[in-house]
């Protein structure tokens, strides 16, 4: 979850002088953003003592949710990104351009810069004199020469790939870590359909992201200066700041209520659970914050309660909080088993996002506006929300934001199933129908969908889906997820597709259509017994198994393309059962999300590499015959690194191409090998397992 926090308005800036005796000098601060640091003649180099560029997805990830989070707010308000630290170049640039060094902050302002380049880049397609604003304003200086004319220099080990992307030359966006973040935002930028909404992001790049600028004066050791900002000790959290004002608002009670009231919040929440739910007091009154910003809206409302009286019986209130957020954290502490079960499946899926409305739901629980049974039905249709996207791999980007303003959404109505389906239904059409379900369970690469953990609970619960009596203790079993048709082909396993590939068809492409599917897969404790066997010999140990999928697979008398799709076609099913669809009368906005996702796929493709419509199509969830048609109907992003399976140049060419001699200089313009035999070089294609694991990044824990 991201709370929210206003920033200065573009432009207004607040001047501090402080002294610095670590260095013997006086620096000065003010708090600015980023279109006041980039704008003029300006230069930001990397001094050599700072490490390379460094961040990866995960940070990518949380600084795009930050801005979806402020395109959502609507209403002006900022996030605080920390401070960068300058002090002026001892160097003077031939030009004359100001030059300063950047001793802290480097991995902000690259990172930004970078989404700047994406965000210049989307708007050459359409909007050409965006483009060059954004070049001019923000990331060259243009009157100037190189290296001078660049407005950030990275250390030497980036530069090279820095200066791909500025200039656009055909290596930018490669393999390296800037050309992974750059393809990361463009294919982020790919999921919006409006120019409106890429100018929305700009201008919270430029004018919502704010910072402390700390300048340090000529002469200062910028060195020590470094170093002391990287020793600093534990900085204070949000809950350390709101502790501290709290308690000095409470002058003559401040010891007892510590003991009475606050100390038990300590003792069943930790530190970050602490800041949660101080955030979640602020969702419930239906105020917006950052993580970054509660301390300072939770200071605004205590300003506006009258004395110690007020101030205490709002900590008890947060206490009352605390107590049933515990049971969300921890559904072992809900007495109620019809709860519990529906709390422990939302941990299960780690569903973090969940957490306001599940806290405003438990509470119209306590308040005995809804029954055990009707929590649960609410419960399983947020679940249902969250497992259906993972399902489809639909764009997940607002979600803590969607699932957040339920609380909003609810205003004074009873939050029951009915209401919540329909709230949901009606959020930009981001809740899979049933037909989505039956389609992506059919086509889509299951396996390399989502996180390990995600692809486990759905099929456990498919597996108790099966309303088998005897009930397998999952916990503390130590099944793992298993493919019945083996990843690696042996002979046995080649001639059982044989039977059934089709003219025109390779044994790899129907290989690969099949295998990762959820048809394919089941939970077993015997991998490694299971392995490569032929079926015959898989049967036998999968008949032994406690678990009905797996009785039902060693009931096959043999295990092809026509039982692994009709299995899972059984399973979406029951998938559509176990978790309940939208409210069909509700109206949809309507959209694309197969043509966006194969767009943000195309994106992330790097330069130096090729692919085939097969990997596309299953890595954005789609048939291959409608990737290859797109290619030729729009001009999509990287649609020359498409290629057949084999490397060679398809027979009708992606939009905008022009001739099979063209994709080729294009090509090999970027590094791209072709053999002898016209033939793009197998050790530069990505398969479609490599092209999900950039999308959905590399983490699984």
């Amino acid at each position: 979850m991201i709370p929210r926090q206003r920033s200065p308005a573009p432009g207004r800036v607040r001047h501090v002088a402080s002294s610095d005796h670590t260095c013997g000098g006086t620096v000065r601060a003010q708090e600015s953003v980023l279109r006041n640091l980039l704008q003029g003649e300006k230069q930001y180099v990397i001094p050599l003592y700072q490490r390379t560029y460094s961040w990866k997805r995960d940070q990518l990830g949380r600084l795009w949710t930050d801005i979806t989070d402020l395109m959502h707010a609507g209403d002006g308000e900022g996030h605080f990104l920390g401070s960068i630290v300058l002090a002026p170049s001892p160097t003077t640039t031939a030009s004359g351009i100001q030059s300063w060094l950047v001793i802290d902050g480097q991995q902000r302002i690259t990172t930004l810069s970078i989404l700047l380049c994406a965000i210049r880049d989307h708007y050459k397609e359409n909007l050409p004199p965006l483009a060059r604003k954004i070049d001019v304003q923000y990331l060259t200086n243009e009157f100037s020469d190189p290296p001078e004319r660049y407005k950030l220099m990275p250390t030497q080990a980036d530069r090279e790939a820095w200066v791909a992307l500025l200039e656009g030359k055909p290596t930018a966006g490669g393999e390296d870590i800037l050309g992974s973040a750059y393809r990361f935002f463009r294919g982020r930028l790919e999921t919006f359909s409006n120019s409106e909404d890429i100018q929305r992001i700009e201008q919270i790049v430029v004018g919502e992201l704010s910072f402390v600028d700390i300048y340090a004066q000529a002469g200062d050791n910028v060195y020590r200066i470094f170093e002391s900002l990287n020793n600093t000790g534990l900085k204070l959290t949000q809950a350390d700041l709101l502790r501290n004002y709290i308690f000095m608002r409470l002058p003559n009670s401040a010891d007892r209520v510590y003991r009475e009231k606050w100390l038990p919040i300590q003792e069943i929440l930790d530190e970050k659970q602490l800041v949660d739910l101080i955030w979640l007091d602020l969702v419930l009154k239906k105020k917006r914050a950052t993580q970054h910003s509660i301390y300072r809206e939770q200071q605004k409302h205590l300003d506006l309660l009258g004395g110690e009286d007020e101030v205490e019986s709002w900590v008890g209130e947060l206490y009352r909080l605390a107590l049933v957020f515990k049971r969300i954290l921890d559904p072992e502490k809900e007495t109620d088993p019809t709860i519990r079960h529906a709390l422990d499946r939302l941990q299960r899926w780690r569903a973090t996002v969940v957490y306001p409305a599940a806290l405003r739901i438990l509470l119209s629980y306590e308040e005995g506006k809804l029954e055990a049974a009707e929590v649960a039905a609410v419960l399983r249709v947020i679940e249902s929300y969250l497992v259906r996207q993972m399902i489809v791999g639909t764009v997940r980007a607002g979600n803590n934001v969607l699932l957040s303003d339920l609380v909003t959404s609810f205003d004074d109505q009873i939050p029951d199933a009915k209401t919540v389906t329909r709230i949901l239904t009606r959020q930009r059409g981001r809740f899979p129908t049933d037909e989505a379900v039956r389609d992506a369970m059919v086509d889509h690469p299951f396996y390399w969908r989502g996180k390990g953990w995600q692809k486990y609970f759905i099929l456990q619960c498919l597996e108790e889906g099966f309303g088998r009596a005897e009930r397998v203790d999952f916990k503390s079993s130590e099944l793992s997820i298993e493919h019945i048709l083996p990843q690696s082909l042996t002979r046995d396993w080649e001639k059982v597709l044989l039977e059934e590939i089709g003219e025109g068809e390779s044994l790899q492409d129907v290989h690969e259509q099949v295998v990762h599917t959820i048809g394919n897969l089941t939970l077993s404790a015997y991998n490694g017994r299971l392995s490569n066997k032929r079926f015959s010999e898989k049967k036998e140990i999968l008949a032994s198994s406690g678990l009905v999928m797996n009785i039902r697979i060693a009931a096959k008398d043999r295990w092809g393309i026509r039982e692994i799709r009709k299995r899972s076609e059984e399973l979406a099913e029951l998938a559509i059962t176990v978790w309940p669809g939208p409210d069909d009368s509700a109206p949809v906005e309507p959209q694309s999300p197969k043509l966006a996702a194969v767009r943000q796929v195309l994106t992330e493709i790097p330069s130096g590499r090729w692919t085939n419509y097969l990997a596309v199509a299953q890595a954005a969830g789609t048939h291959r015959g409608t990737v290859s048609r797109w290619l030729a109907e729009y001009p999509l992003p990287n649609g020359h690194r498409v290629l057949r399976s084999d490397g060679s140049i398809p027979a009708v060419l992606s939009a905008g191409v022009g001739s099979p001699e063209r994709q080729v200089e294009l090509l090999e313009s970027e590094g791209v090998s072709f053999g002898a035999n016209g033939k793009a070089e197998k050790g530069q294609h990505m398969g479609f397992t490599d092209l999900v694991r950039i999308v959905e990044g590399e983490s699984e824990s």
